[in-house]
């Protein structure tokens, strides 16, 4: 059996870890207003950060870009969702308007 590299064991756990804590942007296409958390989560899984406030709550994720929109230092870009009873209420891209 043939052993692999220190090298590539770094990169093979890097590529595993980053893989599993982004989903596609194209993702966020399919939320609506209304939505629960359980169904929002299924679609593009856990939430990296969780904000809370006197009834809201906001779920930060990291959403990778489409392939043509990539660039080497940027493959990723940072969304929210927020929730009102437990029901989507405001959701879209951090650097654009921000939630109420």
């Amino acid at each position: 059996m043939k052993r692999l590299s220190p090298v590539t064991l770094i990169v093979l756990s890097a590529t595993a870890l980053v893989g599993g804590c982004v989903a596609p942007a194209r993702s966020l296409d399919q939320i609506r207003p209304g939505m629960s958390r359980q169904e929002v989560q299924s679609m593009i899984g856990q939430p990296q950060t969780v904000a809370h406030s006197p009834g809201k709550e906001c779920a930060y994720y990291t959403l990778l870009k489409d392939f043509w929109s990539r660039v080497p230092w940027s493959v990723s870009d940072r969304y929210y969702v927020c929730y009102d009873a437990d029901r989507v209420e405001a959701f879209g891209k951090v650097d654009g308007p921000s939630p109420e």
